[in-house]
Protein backbone atom coordinates (compact mmCIF):
# COMPACT_ATOMS: atom_id res chain seq x y z
CA UNK A 1 0.00 0.00 0.00
CA UNK A 2 1.45 3.33 -1.10
CA UNK A 3 1.61 6.05 1.58
CA UNK A 4 2.21 9.75 0.97
CA UNK A 5 3.66 11.66 3.92
CA UNK A 6 3.00 15.34 4.58
CA UNK A 7 5.39 17.72 6.34
CA UNK A 8 4.80 21.25 7.66
CA UNK A 9 7.16 23.92 6.31
CA UNK A 10 7.28 27.74 6.47
CA UNK A 11 5.46 29.69 3.77
CA UNK A 12 7.50 30.88 0.82
CA UNK A 13 7.17 34.14 -1.12
CA UNK A 14 4.87 32.59 -3.72
CA UNK A 15 2.37 31.12 -1.28
CA UNK A 16 -0.05 34.05 -1.50
CA UNK A 17 -0.45 33.34 -5.21
CA UNK A 18 -1.46 29.72 -4.59
CA UNK A 19 -5.20 29.10 -4.96
CA UNK A 20 -5.19 25.35 -4.27
CA UNK A 21 -2.78 24.80 -1.38
CA UNK A 22 -2.43 22.03 1.15
CA UNK A 23 -1.71 23.82 4.38
CA UNK A 24 -1.95 23.90 8.13
CA UNK A 25 -3.72 26.68 10.04
CA UNK A 26 -4.50 30.24 8.98
CA UNK A 27 -7.74 31.07 7.20
CA UNK A 28 -9.23 28.64 4.67
CA UNK A 29 -8.41 29.01 0.98
CA UNK A 30 -11.81 28.14 -0.43
CA UNK A 31 -11.92 25.98 -3.53
CA UNK A 32 -14.95 28.02 -4.56
CA UNK A 33 -14.29 31.50 -3.11
CA UNK A 34 -17.74 32.63 -4.19
CA UNK A 35 -19.28 30.21 -1.68
CA UNK A 36 -17.34 30.04 1.59
CA UNK A 37 -18.56 27.72 4.33
CA UNK A 38 -21.12 29.18 6.73
CA UNK A 39 -20.47 29.27 10.47
CA UNK A 40 -23.48 27.12 11.37
CA UNK A 41 -21.64 24.15 9.83
CA UNK A 42 -18.67 24.46 12.19
CA UNK A 43 -20.08 25.59 15.52
CA UNK A 44 -18.72 23.51 18.38
CA UNK A 45 -21.46 21.41 19.95
CA UNK A 46 -19.87 21.89 23.37
CA UNK A 47 -19.16 25.65 23.64
CA UNK A 48 -21.10 26.85 20.53
CA UNK A 49 -18.14 28.99 19.40
CA UNK A 50 -16.95 28.82 15.78
CA UNK A 51 -14.29 26.22 15.10
CA UNK A 52 -11.15 27.24 13.24
CA UNK A 53 -9.22 25.65 10.40
CA UNK A 54 -6.76 22.98 11.48
CA UNK A 55 -5.69 22.07 7.95
CA UNK A 56 -6.83 21.75 4.36
CA UNK A 57 -5.67 19.18 1.84
CA UNK A 58 -5.84 19.41 -1.94
CA UNK A 59 -6.64 15.86 -3.06
CA UNK A 60 -7.92 15.80 -6.68
CA UNK A 61 -9.38 12.64 -8.21
CA UNK A 62 -9.29 11.27 -11.76
CA UNK A 63 -12.80 9.91 -11.26
CA UNK A 64 -15.47 11.12 -11.07
CA UNK A 65 -15.09 14.12 -13.37
CA UNK A 66 -16.79 16.31 -10.76
CA UNK A 67 -13.80 15.81 -8.43
CA UNK A 68 -11.09 17.04 -10.82
CA UNK A 69 -10.44 19.72 -8.19
CA UNK A 70 -11.05 18.39 -4.68
CA UNK A 71 -10.30 19.95 -1.29
CA UNK A 72 -10.73 18.57 2.22
CA UNK A 73 -11.09 20.98 5.16
CA UNK A 74 -10.61 19.98 8.80
CA UNK A 75 -11.96 22.30 11.50
CA UNK A 76 -11.58 21.93 15.26
CA UNK A 77 -12.55 23.89 18.36
CA UNK A 78 -9.60 25.65 19.97
CA UNK A 79 -10.99 25.10 23.47
CA UNK A 80 -9.23 22.01 24.76
CA UNK A 81 -11.93 21.35 27.34
CA UNK A 82 -14.38 20.64 24.51
CA UNK A 83 -12.13 17.83 23.31
CA UNK A 84 -13.02 15.78 26.37
CA UNK A 85 -16.20 15.04 24.39
CA UNK A 86 -16.36 12.85 21.28
CA UNK A 87 -14.56 14.06 18.15
CA UNK A 88 -17.82 14.61 16.30
CA UNK A 89 -18.84 17.33 18.75
CA UNK A 90 -15.71 19.47 18.44
CA UNK A 91 -14.29 18.57 15.01
CA UNK A 92 -15.62 18.68 11.44
CA UNK A 93 -14.43 17.59 7.99
CA UNK A 94 -15.84 18.93 4.73
CA UNK A 95 -15.20 18.02 1.11
CA UNK A 96 -15.50 20.53 -1.72
CA UNK A 97 -14.93 19.78 -5.40
CA UNK A 98 -15.21 21.14 -8.92
CA UNK A 99 -14.99 19.63 -12.41
CA UNK A 100 -12.17 20.64 -14.73
CA UNK A 101 -14.56 22.74 -16.77
CA UNK A 102 -15.86 25.27 -14.25
CA UNK A 103 -16.52 28.99 -13.93
CA UNK A 104 -14.00 29.56 -11.12
CA UNK A 105 -10.57 28.61 -12.50
CA UNK A 106 -8.71 28.92 -15.77
CA UNK A 107 -5.72 26.73 -16.62
CA UNK A 108 -2.35 28.21 -17.42
CA UNK A 109 0.82 26.44 -18.45
CA UNK A 110 3.53 26.62 -15.82
CA UNK A 111 6.57 28.70 -16.73
CA UNK A 112 8.75 25.64 -16.22
CA UNK A 113 6.73 23.50 -18.63
CA UNK A 114 7.59 23.08 -22.26
CA UNK A 115 5.38 24.48 -24.99
CA UNK A 116 4.17 20.99 -25.98
CA UNK A 117 3.49 19.73 -22.48
CA UNK A 118 0.01 18.50 -21.67
CA UNK A 119 0.87 17.10 -18.22
CA UNK A 120 -1.61 18.27 -15.57
CA UNK A 121 1.29 18.69 -13.12
CA UNK A 122 2.71 21.34 -15.44
CA UNK A 123 -0.47 23.41 -15.25
CA UNK A 124 -1.29 26.17 -12.81
CA UNK A 125 -4.71 27.52 -11.99
CA UNK A 126 -5.82 31.11 -11.61
CA UNK A 127 -9.16 32.66 -10.78
CA UNK A 128 -11.26 33.56 -13.79
CA UNK A 129 -11.67 37.28 -14.37
CA UNK A 130 -15.42 37.22 -13.78
CA UNK A 131 -15.13 35.66 -10.30
CA UNK A 132 -16.35 37.93 -7.52
CA UNK A 133 -15.07 36.90 -4.12
CA UNK A 134 -17.64 36.51 -1.37
CA UNK A 135 -17.27 38.46 1.88
CA UNK A 136 -15.53 36.44 4.56
CA UNK A 137 -15.01 36.83 8.29
CA UNK A 138 -11.95 38.97 8.99
CA UNK A 139 -11.12 36.73 11.95
CA UNK A 140 -11.50 33.16 10.65
CA UNK A 141 -12.30 33.30 6.93
CA UNK A 142 -15.75 31.70 7.13
CA UNK A 143 -18.66 33.25 5.27
CA UNK A 144 -19.00 36.89 6.39
CA UNK A 145 -22.73 37.30 6.74
CA UNK A 146 -22.48 40.16 9.24
CA UNK A 147 -20.87 43.58 8.76
CA UNK A 148 -19.60 46.19 11.19
CA UNK A 149 -22.57 48.51 11.70
CA UNK A 150 -20.28 51.55 11.86
CA UNK A 151 -17.83 51.23 8.95
CA UNK A 152 -19.51 48.44 6.96
CA UNK A 153 -16.02 47.44 5.81
CA UNK A 154 -15.35 44.52 8.16
CA UNK A 155 -17.31 41.28 7.86
CA UNK A 156 -17.86 38.54 10.40
CA UNK A 157 -19.22 35.03 10.62
CA UNK A 158 -20.72 35.53 14.05
CA UNK A 159 -21.28 37.87 16.95
CA UNK A 160 -18.45 36.14 18.83
CA UNK A 161 -15.89 37.04 16.16
CA UNK A 162 -17.24 40.55 15.78
CA UNK A 163 -16.63 41.13 19.49
CA UNK A 164 -13.21 39.49 19.27
CA UNK A 165 -12.22 41.76 16.36
CA UNK A 166 -13.51 44.84 18.17
CA UNK A 167 -11.43 44.00 21.23
CA UNK A 168 -8.37 43.13 19.12
CA UNK A 169 -8.18 46.63 17.70
CA UNK A 170 -11.03 47.38 15.33
CA UNK A 171 -12.51 49.60 18.02
CA UNK A 172 -9.67 52.08 17.39
CA UNK A 173 -9.34 51.36 13.69
CA UNK A 174 -13.00 51.56 12.68
CA UNK A 175 -13.55 54.27 10.08
CA UNK A 176 -9.97 55.50 10.31
CA UNK A 177 -8.10 56.52 7.15
CA UNK A 178 -4.82 57.03 9.02
CA UNK A 179 -2.29 54.62 7.45
CA UNK A 180 -0.58 53.70 10.73
CA UNK A 181 -3.92 52.95 12.36
CA UNK A 182 -5.33 50.93 9.48
CA UNK A 183 -2.18 48.80 9.24
CA UNK A 184 -1.53 48.23 12.92
CA UNK A 185 0.89 45.35 13.32
CA UNK A 186 -0.35 44.70 16.85
CA UNK A 187 -3.92 44.46 15.60
CA UNK A 188 -2.92 42.03 12.84
CA UNK A 189 -0.99 39.84 15.27
CA UNK A 190 -3.95 39.64 17.62
CA UNK A 191 -6.15 38.41 14.80
CA UNK A 192 -3.52 35.90 13.66
CA UNK A 193 -3.26 34.50 17.18
CA UNK A 194 -6.93 33.54 17.03
CA UNK A 195 -6.02 31.05 14.30
CA UNK A 196 -3.43 28.30 14.27
CA UNK A 197 -0.07 29.25 12.70
CA UNK A 198 -0.10 28.96 8.93
CA UNK A 199 2.37 26.59 7.27
CA UNK A 200 2.43 24.86 3.91
CA UNK A 201 2.17 21.06 3.72
CA UNK A 202 4.67 19.46 1.36
CA UNK A 203 4.56 15.78 0.48
CA UNK A 204 6.76 12.84 -0.43
CA UNK A 205 6.24 9.12 -0.79
CA UNK A 206 7.12 6.96 2.18
CA UNK A 207 10.33 5.07 1.41
CA UNK A 208 9.30 1.41 1.15
CA UNK A 209 12.89 0.20 1.22
CA UNK A 210 13.40 1.61 4.71
CA UNK A 211 10.24 -0.09 5.88
CA UNK A 212 11.24 -3.44 4.40
CA UNK A 213 14.58 -3.31 6.21
CA UNK A 214 12.87 -2.32 9.44
CA UNK A 215 10.30 -5.10 9.12
CA UNK A 216 13.04 -7.66 8.42
CA UNK A 217 14.81 -6.69 11.63
CA UNK A 218 11.51 -6.77 13.48
CA UNK A 219 10.66 -10.23 12.11
CA UNK A 220 14.11 -11.52 13.08
CA UNK A 221 13.58 -10.25 16.60
CA UNK A 222 10.17 -11.93 16.72
CA UNK A 223 11.62 -15.24 15.50
CA UNK A 224 14.22 -15.18 18.24
CA UNK A 225 11.76 -14.38 20.99
CA UNK A 226 8.63 -16.30 19.91
CA UNK A 227 7.35 -19.82 19.45
CA UNK A 228 6.23 -21.06 16.03
CA UNK A 229 2.67 -19.98 16.72
CA UNK A 230 3.77 -16.37 17.04
CA UNK A 231 3.10 -16.07 20.77
CA UNK A 232 5.75 -14.44 22.93
CA UNK A 233 7.99 -16.73 24.92
CA UNK A 234 7.43 -16.84 28.62
CA UNK A 235 9.28 -14.08 30.41
CA UNK A 236 9.36 -11.69 27.42
CA UNK A 237 7.54 -8.52 28.48
CA UNK A 238 5.84 -6.08 26.08
CA UNK A 239 8.08 -3.26 27.25
CA UNK A 240 11.11 -5.26 26.07
CA UNK A 241 9.84 -4.77 22.50
CA UNK A 242 9.58 -1.00 22.77
CA UNK A 243 11.78 1.16 20.59
CA UNK A 244 11.68 3.65 23.44
CA UNK A 245 13.18 1.72 26.35
CA UNK A 246 10.98 1.62 29.43
CA UNK A 247 13.10 2.87 32.28
CA UNK A 248 12.58 3.13 36.01
CA UNK A 249 10.35 6.17 35.49
CA UNK A 250 6.95 5.03 36.69
CA UNK A 251 3.93 5.76 34.53
CA UNK A 252 1.15 6.39 37.01
CA UNK A 253 -1.80 5.37 34.84
CA UNK A 254 -0.36 2.15 33.49
CA UNK A 255 0.63 -1.27 34.73
CA UNK A 256 1.82 -2.35 31.27
CA UNK A 257 3.75 0.35 29.45
CA UNK A 258 3.07 -0.54 25.84
CA UNK A 259 0.49 -2.12 23.55
CA UNK A 260 1.26 -3.76 20.23
CA UNK A 261 -0.44 -1.16 18.04
CA UNK A 262 1.62 1.55 19.67
CA UNK A 263 4.84 -0.39 19.09
CA UNK A 264 4.00 -0.71 15.38
CA UNK A 265 3.04 2.95 15.22
CA UNK A 266 6.26 4.02 16.88
CA UNK A 267 8.43 1.82 14.68
CA UNK A 268 6.75 3.09 11.49
CA UNK A 269 6.99 6.81 12.22
CA UNK A 270 10.56 6.64 13.51
CA UNK A 271 11.75 6.52 9.88
CA UNK A 272 10.08 9.88 9.20
CA UNK A 273 9.53 11.46 12.63
CA UNK A 274 8.42 14.89 11.38
CA UNK A 275 5.43 13.68 9.36
CA UNK A 276 2.20 15.51 10.16
CA UNK A 277 -0.16 13.60 7.87
CA UNK A 278 -0.28 10.16 6.23
CA UNK A 279 -2.32 9.89 3.04
CA UNK A 280 -3.27 6.43 1.80
CA UNK A 281 -6.31 6.77 -0.47
CA UNK A 282 -6.06 4.27 -3.32
CA UNK A 283 -8.24 2.17 -5.61
CA UNK A 284 -8.89 -0.24 -2.75
CA UNK A 285 -9.70 0.22 0.92
CA UNK A 286 -6.68 1.24 3.04
CA UNK A 287 -6.06 1.07 6.77
CA UNK A 288 -4.78 3.77 9.12
CA UNK A 289 -1.72 3.49 11.33
CA UNK A 290 -3.36 3.22 14.75
CA UNK A 291 -1.77 4.44 17.98
CA UNK A 292 -3.51 1.93 20.21
CA UNK A 293 -5.27 -1.42 20.24
CA UNK A 294 -8.10 0.39 22.02
CA UNK A 295 -10.62 2.77 20.47
CA UNK A 296 -10.50 1.39 16.93
CA UNK A 297 -13.18 3.09 14.77
CA UNK A 298 -16.09 0.80 13.99
CA UNK A 299 -18.10 0.85 10.75
CA UNK A 300 -21.54 2.40 11.14
CA UNK A 301 -21.10 3.18 14.83
CA UNK A 302 -18.16 5.56 14.26
CA UNK A 303 -18.01 5.74 10.45
CA UNK A 304 -21.52 5.91 8.97
CA UNK A 305 -22.21 5.52 5.26
CA UNK A 306 -22.18 8.62 3.05
CA UNK A 307 -25.44 10.47 3.63
CA UNK A 308 -25.52 11.65 0.02
CA UNK A 309 -25.07 8.40 -1.92
CA UNK A 310 -25.14 5.62 0.66
CA UNK A 311 -21.62 4.30 -0.05
CA UNK A 312 -19.59 2.94 2.84
CA UNK A 313 -16.99 5.55 3.72
CA UNK A 314 -13.33 4.56 3.47
CA UNK A 315 -10.22 5.78 5.26
CA UNK A 316 -8.38 8.48 3.30
CA UNK A 317 -5.77 10.11 5.54
CA UNK A 318 -4.74 10.68 9.12
CA UNK A 319 -3.38 13.60 11.10
CA UNK A 320 -0.40 12.70 13.24
CA UNK A 321 0.35 13.82 16.81
CA UNK A 322 3.46 15.62 15.51
CA UNK A 323 1.14 18.30 14.10
CA UNK A 324 0.52 19.47 17.66
CA UNK A 325 4.10 20.74 17.75
CA UNK A 326 3.23 23.36 15.11
CA UNK A 327 0.04 24.72 16.69
CA UNK A 328 1.56 26.89 19.45
CA UNK A 329 -0.21 24.77 22.06
CA UNK A 330 0.90 24.77 25.69
CA UNK A 331 1.58 21.05 26.18
CA UNK A 332 1.94 21.61 29.94
CA UNK A 333 -1.73 22.61 30.10
CA UNK A 334 -3.80 19.52 30.85
CA UNK A 335 -6.81 21.15 29.16
CA UNK A 336 -5.07 21.87 25.84
CA UNK A 337 -6.11 20.27 22.55
CA UNK A 338 -4.57 16.82 22.22
CA UNK A 339 -4.86 13.59 20.23
CA UNK A 340 -3.00 10.40 19.38
CA UNK A 341 -4.14 10.48 15.76
CA UNK A 342 -7.11 11.87 13.83
CA UNK A 343 -8.57 9.59 11.15
CA UNK A 344 -10.51 11.01 8.21
CA UNK A 345 -13.01 8.83 6.34
CA UNK A 346 -14.61 10.00 3.08
CA UNK A 347 -17.02 8.89 0.41
CA UNK A 348 -15.07 6.55 -1.95
CA UNK A 349 -17.15 7.78 -4.88
CA UNK A 350 -16.48 11.47 -4.18
CA UNK A 351 -20.16 11.83 -4.95
CA UNK A 352 -21.07 15.19 -6.41
CA UNK A 353 -23.10 16.39 -3.46
CA UNK A 354 -20.07 18.56 -2.71
CA UNK A 355 -20.41 20.34 -6.02
CA UNK A 356 -24.17 20.82 -5.82
CA UNK A 357 -26.19 23.53 -4.14
CA UNK A 358 -24.46 23.18 -0.76
CA UNK A 359 -20.88 23.17 -2.18
CA UNK A 360 -19.68 21.21 0.88
CA UNK A 361 -20.20 17.55 1.77
CA UNK A 362 -19.72 16.55 5.39
CA UNK A 363 -17.31 13.66 5.97
CA UNK A 364 -16.21 11.81 9.13
CA UNK A 365 -13.34 12.35 11.55
CA UNK A 366 -12.44 9.96 14.38
CA UNK A 367 -9.99 10.55 17.19
CA UNK A 368 -7.81 7.91 18.76
CA UNK A 369 -5.85 8.76 21.91
CA UNK A 370 -2.76 7.12 23.29
CA UNK A 371 -4.00 4.42 25.65
CA UNK A 372 -2.99 4.01 29.26
CA UNK A 373 -1.35 0.79 28.07
CA UNK A 374 0.72 2.74 25.57
CA UNK A 375 4.13 4.16 26.31
CA UNK A 376 2.44 6.72 28.55
CA UNK A 377 3.11 10.34 29.33
CA UNK A 378 6.82 10.14 28.60
CA UNK A 379 6.37 9.63 24.85
CA UNK A 380 3.51 12.13 24.62
CA UNK A 381 5.72 14.80 26.20
CA UNK A 382 8.39 14.11 23.59
CA UNK A 383 5.88 14.52 20.78
CA UNK A 384 4.98 17.89 22.28
CA UNK A 385 8.59 19.02 22.30
CA UNK A 386 9.57 18.17 25.89
CA UNK A 387 12.73 16.12 25.45
CA UNK A 388 13.16 14.23 28.72
CA UNK A 389 15.81 12.04 27.16
CA UNK A 390 13.34 10.06 25.11
CA UNK A 391 13.94 11.85 21.79
CA UNK A 392 17.66 11.21 22.01
CA UNK A 393 16.92 7.56 22.75
CA UNK A 394 14.70 7.30 19.66
CA UNK A 395 17.32 8.92 17.43
CA UNK A 396 20.08 6.62 18.71
CA UNK A 397 18.15 3.42 18.17
CA UNK A 398 19.09 1.02 15.39
CA UNK A 399 16.05 -0.42 13.59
Amino acid sequence: MSVTLGYAEPLDDDFDKEHLPSKLGGKPRWLDPTRPLSVDKVQCDECTNPMVLLMQLYAPEDEPAEAFHRMLYVFICRNGVCHKASAGRCMRVFRSQLPEDNSIYTAQESEAAGSCSDDEDDMSWSLAEQVRLASVCVVCGLSGSKACSKCHAQFYCSRAHQVADWDAGHRAQCGSTHPQMSKSAVYSRKLQHMMYPELVIVSEEEDASKLEASNADYDDDDDEGSDDDGEDNEGVKPEDMALVPVTGEKVEDSEVDVDRAFLLFQRRIQKNPDQVIRYTRSSGASEPLLVSDLGRPEAQADVPDCELCGAAREFEFQIMPQMLNYLSIDSADSTSVDWGTLLVYTCPKSCNGASGASAYASEVICRQNFSSQGIGEKFVRALHGDDSGITRQIESLRV
